[in-house]
Parts: structure tokens; sequence; C-alpha cells
């Protein structure tokens, strides 16, 4: 039952999300400045804060980084095989080769491991998400273009790089990395406890921010047509990470937060990444709905799984 107990409060603040989205309680754009709060301030606070904080010896070596960047790099490969075997069409075929490796870590994965793991999670999740945000998204956008033009232009290339050093969830990561380096691991109180104010505004925003952001007309179509991206996601992303952690054994809190957050459905930030390439946003859209939707179930098995 314990993992009943840590979904059960997300899904419902998700579901909450929804219906203030739905009756118009609060308004789209409400919803829209929200994230930009998130993306730019509290998350990043977060980050900071928590990245410089952590022990980077505790990252376990060459083993996490291995296993993590492994998986970023096999998935787009299953993803492009799985969908050339259905024939897909290209602009469909770069979405699931984007979004294979694309987890909701952040909107979705902060606030689920702060439920299930509490602040020894939070930890662990930040040292994982200073060691894999920049090829997270270097990788992702890089094998999707390589799909949707056939191959990679010094354009494309430069333009991935400015987006990811404009991120600002990565340079707060760096920044927290250079800063626990540096032996400043704990800042002057006042600026710890902003960091901290502004870093717990985040979790109950993002969740409600999420279930507004859901889209779904016919469940039954959307689920025909997503179904194997969606197990892409779901299943195969986190249990590759599963195996190759077992081969490369670390502490098992980082294995645990490692493998729960590779469970998070499709990242919502996609679909800009979509937009932006000019892939086929609509299916991404579906993509980011459904897998939230079906992580409901899946993410109850991986906890029983995991041992959380």
């Amino acid at each position: 039952m314990n993992e009943l107990v840590i979904i059960a409060p997300i899904a419902a603040v998700i579901v909450l999300g929804k219906i203030l989205g739905e009756t118009g309680a609060i308004s789209p754009q409400t919803f829209r400045d929200t994230n930009k709060i998130l993306y730019w301030i509290s998350i990043p606070a977060l980050l900071l804060r928590l990245t410089a904080r952590a022990d980077l010896a505790a990252l376990g070596g060459w083993n996490l980084f291995l296993a993590v960047y492994g998986t970023y790099i096999l998935l787009p490969f299953f993803a492009w095989g799985i969908g050339r075997f259905f024939k897909e069409e290209r602009k469909r075929l770069a979405i699931s080769t984007l979004v294979s490796m694309r987890s909701n870590q952040v909107f979705m994965g902060i606030p689920a491991v702060s439920i299930a793991m509490g602040s020894a999670g939070l930890e662990a999740m930040s040292l994982f998400l200073a060691m894999s945000l920049v090829g997270y998204h270097v990788l992702s956008i890089t094998s999707s273009q390589l799909v949707l033009s056939g191959g990679l232009s010094p354009r494309s290339v430069i333009a991935t790089f400015l987006k990811v050093v404009r991120n600002p969830m990565v340079c707060a990561c760096l920044a927290g990395i250079l800063c626990s380096f540096l032996g400043l691991r704990q800042f002057p109180g006042w600026i710890d406890v902003t960091l901290k104010v502004l870093g717990d505004i985040g979790t109950g925003l993002a969740l409600l921010a999420l279930g507004a952001s859901i889209k779904v007309t016919s469940a039954r179509g959307l689920f025909q047509t997503t179904w194997r991206d969606c197990a892409i996601k779901l299943i195969l992303h986190p249990l590759i990470v599963y195996i190759l952690l077992s081969i490369l054994p670390v502490e098992k809190s980082m294995m645990q937060v490692v493998v729960f957050a590779s469970a998070m459905p499709v990242a919502v930030n996609s679909l800009v990444v979509a937009q932006g390439m000019s892939m086929d946003e609509k299916y991404t859209g579906e993509l980011i709905a459904v897998s939230t939707i079906l992580s409901v179930f899946s993410l109850p098995i991986w906890i029983r799984l995991l041992g959380i």
C-alpha cells in the first residue's frame, strides 16, 4: 500500500490542476505564468541549493555516469527501430526518438521524489540532475535532429548548444557543482533561506500546472496511437537504467532515485522543442497527456519493485 500513499497525493494535485483549468477557476494564462516562475526561478533555486550542498563523491565514480548516458544513447536507437518497423513517418519518428529519454524529471520527478523519499531523495535527485541534465538535452535534441534531417548541420549543433547553456536549470546545476567543488557547500544564512523559500513553492505549483496542461479528447483513440512510445518511456527507459545499474552498482538510494525519475512520463517541455524543430507537435502533446495518465498506474509498480 506504500506505493498508493506516495502516488495518491501526486495524482490528486494533478487532477486538481486539471479541474481548475477546465472550469476556468484559474485561467490558462495564469498557469503559463506559473510555469515561467517555476522554470526561471523556483526550480533553479532548488537545484542550486541542493547541488551545492550535496556530496559529489556520492555519485559513485563512473558507474552512474555510464549507466545514465548508456541509457540515453541506447533509447533513441530502440525508439527509431520500433518506429521504422511500424513504418512511422519521419516527423513522428523524430518525436519518438526525442521523447524516449525526456522524462518529466523536474515538474513531476522532483515533487514525486520529495514525497516518496524526503530530503535524502532530493539530495540524490540533485546529484543525478547535475550529472545528467546537459546530456539529457543535447542527446535528445541531437538524436531527433538526426532522424528529422538525416544528419547534423553546424547550425543545428550550435543551436542545440545555445539552447542548453541558456537553460536556467542546467545553469543552476552547473553553478551548484562549481560551488561544491570550491567548498562553498553552505551559503550564508539569508541566501540559503531565500533559495529554500523559492524552491519550496515549486512542488505543488508544478503538479497543478502539469494537470492543467493535460488535454485529452478521445482517450481510446489516443492510446491506440501512442502506446508504443508510452511503453518505451514508462517501461523500457527505467528498465534499461535498472539493468545497467545492476551491472554498474551505485548506492541504493541513488539507484532508486535514478530509476524512479526515469519512469516519469514525457517531459512537458518536449512540446516546446517539437514546435521549435518543426516536428509533429500535435503528437507530442498527445504523448505528454497519455503518458502522464498511464504513469499513475506504472509508477506504483516501479515503487514496489524498487522498494521505496
